[in-house]
């Protein structure tokens, strides 16, 4: 725009004040014509007004360039804070609440914003961390009555007669237990909470395994048979979770099941994904039938 501003100009500049070279009169080597009349000054020749031109042009586009890479560090400076914001709420939406926001020196708009964002996951992080440490110290307090009640359950069933009161024991043996198990999740829940957001290599037929070997008792308990048919399967995750998902489809295929019913297992590999299919012989109206169909991709890099 400069460049041509200057050229069209120029083309209202009088020839005696821009003109052509200097010319030499005949006879008269090495002479120059002199000025015309009623012009002060040198005369500019046009060819050094057009390599002004040019180095103005190359001046001004130097000073374009720089500016550019000026604006563009002093723009991507002021915004590193909001950058580390993006990243800190990130993490925080994996359940990761002690990244923080750093905070320049010079106080302004964005740094303020940066401790308002600060503070905030501080407190969030507070009051988490009270759930969890609530969680964990109630499982441990109820841990130890809730054993004895069951082993007094237990005694008082293997000398009750058949009747009436041998049922009533068996209905308070299973309420206990079902108290057992849920003090057992709000420790695994806490544990979870401790280690959000770590990720690792989940053998998970090692797992199945495992909650279907803890389930025999409750499976005998209500005279059905459990049934796995595993393939090897290895994915990535966080271990108590997923343990918690096999041990609440298991209870489940258990507890809405018939007497002398089956709970089936089946995991298999199907392209780049497992299939985990949990299913009994249960009513189809009372969660009876096909039970849960999880699908998981194979492991990928965890860190």
């Amino acid at each position: 725009m400069m460049a041509a501003t200057i050229t069209l100009l120029m083309t209202y500049v009088p020839n005696g004040i821009v003109g052509a070279a200097p010319g030499v009169s005949p006879g008269r080597t090495g002479s120059a014509v002199a000025p015309p009349a009623g012009v002060s000054g040198p005369v500019l020749p046009r060819r050094e007004v057009e390599r002004l031109l040019v180095f103005s042009a190359m001046a001004f586009a130097v000073v374009v360039i720089a500016g550019a890479v000026v604006v563009r560090w002093i723009v991507r400076r002021s915004l590193a804070p909001l950058r580390s914001m993006t990243d800190a709420a990130r993490q925080a939406a994996q359940t990761n609440l002690r990244a923080r926001v750093p905070v320049g020196r010079v106080r302004n708009e964005v740094t303020d914003l940066a401790v308002s964002f600060n503070i905030m996951l501080a407190r969030l992080d507070d009051a988490f961390e009270a759930q969890r440490r609530f969680a964990a110290n109630a499982s441990h307090e109820l841990q130890t009555p809730l054993a004895v009640t069951q082993a007094v359950l237990d005694d008082a069933l293997a000398d009750a007669p058949q009747g009436l009161t041998r049922d009533l024991l068996q209905d308070l043996r299973s309420l206990n237990s079902r108290s057992v198990q849920t003090v057992r999740t709000l420790l695994d829940l806490a544990e979870t909470q401790a280690g959000a957001g770590l990720l690792e290599d989940i053998d998970l037929t090692l797992i199945v395994r495992q909650e279907a070997q803890s389930h025999q008792a409750a499976a005998l308990e209500h005279d059905v048979t459990l049934c796995a048919d595993l393939d090897a399967a290895v994915i990535g995750g966080d271990s108590t979770l997923v343990r918690l998902m096999v041990r609440n489809l298991l209870d489940n295929a258990i507890r809405h099941n018939r007497r002398g019913g089956r709970v089936e297992l089946d995991l298999r590999a199907e392209g780049h994904e497992f299939v985990l299919r949990v299913a009994n012989t249960g009513d189809p109206g009372a969660a009876g039938g096909l039970i849960a169909e999880v699908r998981i991709p194979e492991r990928t890099a965890c860190g």
